[in-house]
């Protein structure tokens, strides 16, 4: 049976950054309604089965009894994982979800949700949308137009199949497992992990991005004011990042709301997929996925990180819609 599935991390767009950044709140009252509308989409192209994440912060819950409410639709349904309040309950839900066998899953959150969900999603397709405070990999498109969209392709997915887009990874081999991430992988120079979010651009030492799309916020802006390069260009970036000197380039990029910097570049390498960069700690180094920090690595501790097109699929809410309208499949008869 053709079925969507909803993952809503509550804790997105909640970290450090807001405190340092003049970034506006998102409330959970907000995804609330976010997830209302996405259903309400979903609803009205005539698919009934919705399967939501009840997320320990009740937004799942609250917004399946509003929608219950209002619809009186019994086929929605809500999922639960052992969950602990961690980025890790998300991978556990897009898990879930594919076992369950949905045909796309929308996601609500940052660049660290995406990721998470994206490690247990398989092959399923997403649809990220925006509620983080660092967003360059979801997308800010409308959350009634994004469960549209998520509708027709779960009921016809050989017809919108054409508008789904494999994205690029990093990839990094830590203590034998391996590691990945959708936008960046920085390596900071800090001793311990601190606060997770990374928002102070005179603690980064080196960058890797699969993508450096002006516009966006977070440590890719770096990129994007020295090579611009976007999510589907087949390479990615790799910055070393310095102190003063003649040679270095200096780029002023947004980092975070309200959060221009200006960092010095000692050197920067447009990276194909398939490469290998590959990168020795000359002290204790920590290194972020996707703007959280998780890993510490020790003094000369040597690391390979490649950049490979195998990321989740994502799909084109716009490019959907359109193909509808042309098909004739948004029209009604009186």
């Amino acid at each position: 049976m053709a079925s969507v599935g909803i993952i809503a991390n509550p804790q997105s767009g909640k970290d450090i950054r807001r405190l340092v950044a003049l970034a506006s709140s998102f409330s959970n009252n907000e995804k609330v309604l976010m997830l209302r509308r996405v259903m309400a989409g979903i609803s009205a192209i005539g698919l009934d089965n919705i399967l939501m994440f009840n997320d320990l912060g009740s937004l799942g819950a609250v917004a399946v009894d509003g929608f219950r409410h209002e619809n009186k639709n019994p086929k929605v349904q809500l999922f639960e994982v052992d969950a602990s309040g961690e980025t890790a309950d998300s991978t556990k839900a897009a898990c879930k979800l594919a076992e369950l066998g949905v045909r796309c899953i929308i996601v609500l959150g940052g660049d660290g949700t995406c990721r998470a969900v994206a490690k247990g999603c398989s092959k399923i397709p997403l649809i990220p949308l925006s509620t983080g405070t660092n967003n360059a990999f979801p997308f800010s498109w409308e959350g009634t137009v994004a469960g549209m969209a998520a509708a027709f392709y779960a009921l016809h997915p050989r017809v919108y199949g054409s508008e789904k887009k494999v994205t690029k990874q990093l990839h990094v081999s830590l203590d034998g497992k391996s590691e990945s991430a959708l936008v960046d992988i920085a390596i900071i120079k800090e001793s311990f992990y601190g606060a997770r979010a990374v928002w102070d651009i005179r603690r980064v030492d080196s960058v890797a991005l699969t993508r450096s799309e002006p516009g966006r916020l977070g440590l890719s802006s770096l990129g994007a004011s020295l090579r611009p390069i976007d999510s589907n260009e087949p390479v990615g970036l790799w910055l070393k990042l310095g102190a003063k000197s003649k040679s270095n380039q200096c780029v002023i990029s947004a980092i975070g709301p309200g959060q221009v910097a200006s960092a010095k570049v000692l050197e920067h390498k447009v990276v194909k997929l398939g490469e290998t960069i590959k990168y020795r700690a000359p002290d204790v180094r920590v290194l972020a996925f996707d703007g959280e920090r998780e890993y510490l690595l020790s003094k000369r501790e040597e690391i390979e990180i490649t950049l490979e097109l195998d990321g989740p699929a994502i799909l084109n809410v716009p490019a959907i819609l359109k193909k509808a309208a042309i098909r004739g499949d948004l029209q009604t008869k009186n």
